[in-house]
Order: structure tokens, then C-alpha cells, then sequence
């Protein structure tokens, strides 16, 4: 397959980050000074004492709330319930961003608490990556440099996640099931807010879906060297009109030794200010004389939004997305 996730140094090579993540929504951002690797890795032993270490009791006092916090048990999260009905294997921990002291807004773990001022360093590091991202977006849609980053604080109240995550090691021989069958890692999906950092450790798995008209054609995401994985989500895809499309993506069944043991990734999703409005479609300072009537219906009619209803706050339409994942309606 000719298909390739492009990659640049992040540091050298901003300008080239819209272009680079236009076509299929992933990017490969090389060698960050921040977050710096030797956080990363602190990051991925912490999550590894949290997963395995932790008692199940432990884990069941910070369990999942619908404030989309706390952790998530195996097969909890549905991110595609119609072909796998029976849930996703893995578990996640979901941190919002910390205070200006940086103590965590939620309830920890015992090791996660142990731990909470490097989990806040490396929190606040991913916010001033996702900082850089936008800031080059905007500047490539004629928009200010800072018309996307004054809508993203790190403190205001917002939708924006730090989460753990942990894949249980997987039979091979249930391998073929991870296609169409009832079991998958993590079900096809697209990402809820505006974007995403995934950092991956050893074992691969994630799978993108390529823009085609023909048969779902699935590329696989490999796992590079001192490289973060950015990609669009769904808010920033109806935010810009399209200009950056999200794009769906799973991660699989092993179909390998190596695929088969536990996989660990770390994901940072971050999300605009709750009360940023977000059904105005913005592609310039000025009105797009390009984008007609018919191109914002359909757009809007993509992620399930009615043209003609009063606009969604980011609040809102993380609300709406979270509802469906977890079946939250009356379970309050």
C-alpha cells in the first residue's frame, strides 16, 4: 500500500504541519523538545503501576463518572456497538487538567496520587504541544494566530482529557475476531473534540481509515521512535468546514506474538472551552465564498448536528458524543 502517515520534526518544521495533516488526518510529529522523552517514559511507568498494580478494589473507587473521569473496566466502553456489541477490551484512566497547583479535580488512585505532579507536568506539556498545532492551523486558514488557542485554556472548564490506556494481552487465535467479529481493542471511531496527541509504546495495532470511495481500505498506524501521533477531531473537522478532516480509526486483535501482549498508549484529547460556540463553520476572517448553503448542511448533517437548531457549545457537543459511547441517557 502506497499510502504513508507523513512525519516532521516539529520543532523545525511547523509551517509544514497543515498540509502534512490534511489528506488523512494523522500526523507524525519527530524528536518534540516538549514533551521531552524522558517524560513520556515516566508517563508510560506510571500508567504501567496504575494497570497492573492496582487492586481492582482500588480501581473501583475512581470508577467512571459522567463527568467522562475516572477509570473505565474492560469492555465498559462501546466506541463502535453496532459491529462489536460486546465492548471494547481495554482499560482507561481519564484525568481532566489539573488546578493551577497542579492537584488533580478528581479522586486518584493511590499511585496516580503518589504520582500526580509528573502527571501534571506532562499534562500541561501536551496543552503547549496542542498550542503549537493550532497556532499553525489557524495562521494556514488566514485566521489570527491565536483565534484557536485563545479558545483552548488549560484551566478554564472544559472537555479536555489525559487517558491511560491499557490493552490486556490477547489469545492470536482470536485474532480473525477483530475484524468484523464481536471482539476489538478499540471499535472504529473518530475523535470527539478538536485534536488528539497519541503517544504509543512497543506494540502496534491502531488502524486509520483511508479516504476512499470503494471498499474500507485500513492502514496501519506503525509505532515510530521519539515520534508523537497527532490527528484531527471531529469538533475541529466542523469547526474549520472540512478544511481538516477527522478520521476514523480502531485499533485490532494481535495478528502477532509481539501484537499479542499488553499494550500500553497514552492519548491527550483536547477540547475548546465549554462555552465556545461552535456551529459557526470558520474557514477565513472573512466569509468563504466557496462554502455554499449546501456544503454547511452537509457538513453538519455528518456529525448529527440540525442546521437549523441554536448553536451547540463545546459542552454540548462533547455531551452528545458521550451519550452514545457509554449509553448514558437517564443513567445519571
Amino acid at each position: 500500500m502506497t499510502a504513508a502517515i507523513p512525519s516532521i520534526d516539529v520543532d523545525s518544521q511547523t509551517d509544514r504541519i497543515p498540509d502534512s495533516i490534511a489528506h488523512l488526518g494523522f500526523l507524525f510529529l519527530k524528536s518534540p523538545s516538549v514533551p521531552s522523552p524522558a517524560s513520556i517514559e515516566r508517563m508510560f511507568e506510571i500508567a504501567q503501576e496504575f494497570f497492573l498494580h492496582e487492586s481492582p478494589e482500588e480501581k473501583a473507587k475512581i470508577g467512571y463518572t459522567t463527568g467522562n473521569v475516572g477509570w473505565i473496566r474492560v469492555r465498559q466502553e462501546k466506541l463502535d456497538a453496532d459491529v462489536h456489541p460486546r465492548g471494547d477490551i481495554k482499560e482507561a484512566f481519564n484525568m481532566r487538567p489539573f488546578d493551577s497547583n497542579d492537584i488533580a479535580q478528581q479522586p486518584l488512585s493511590l499511585s496516580l496520587a503518589r504520582n500526580q505532579q509528573d502527571i501534571a507536568a506532562f499534562s500541561r506539556s501536551c496543552h503547549q504541544l496542542c498550542m503549537r498545532v493550532l497556532e499553525a492551523l489557524a495562521e494556514s486558514l488566514n485566521l489570527a494566530k491565536d483565534f484557536f488557542t485563545s479558545r483552548h485554556s488549560y484551566e478554564r472548564p472544559q472537555g479536555t482529557i489525559l487517558r491511560l490506556l491499557y490493552y490486556p494481552p490477547t489469545d492470536l487465535r482470536e485474532a480473525d475476531r477483530g475484524m468484523e467479529g464481536d471482539d476489538i481493542r478499540a471499535g472504529a471511531h473518530s475523535d470527539y473534540g478538536s485534536i488528539t496527541l497519541l503517544f504509543q509504546k512497543d506494540v502496534a495495532g491502531l488502524q486509520i481509515l483511508l479516504p476512499t470511495s470503494g471498499k474500507p481500505t485500513w492502514l496501519d498506524a506503525p509505532v515510530v521512535k521519539d515520534a508523537i501521533l497527532v490527528n484531527i477531531g471531529d469538533l475541529l473537522d466542523f469547526w474549520t468546514g472540512g478544511k481538516f478532516k477527522s478520521t476514523v480509526h480502531r485499533v485490532v486483535l494481535p495478528r502477532s506474538e509481539i501484537e499479542a501482549g499488553p499494550r500500553f498508549s497514552i492519548a491527550y484529547f483536547l477540547h475548546p472551552d465549554d462555552d465556545v460556540l461552535i456551529s459557526r463553520l470558520i474557514t477565513s476572517t472573512s466569509e468563504d465564498e466557496t462554502t455554499t448553503e449546501s456544503d454547511k448542511r452537509s457538513i453538519m448533517n455528518r456529525f448529527g448536528v440540525d442546521p437549523n437548531a441554536e448553536p451547540l457549545t463545546s459542552k454540548e457537543w462533547l455531551a452528545k458524543r458521550l451519550e452514545v459511547t457509554y449509553r448514558f441517557k437517564n443513567e445519571e
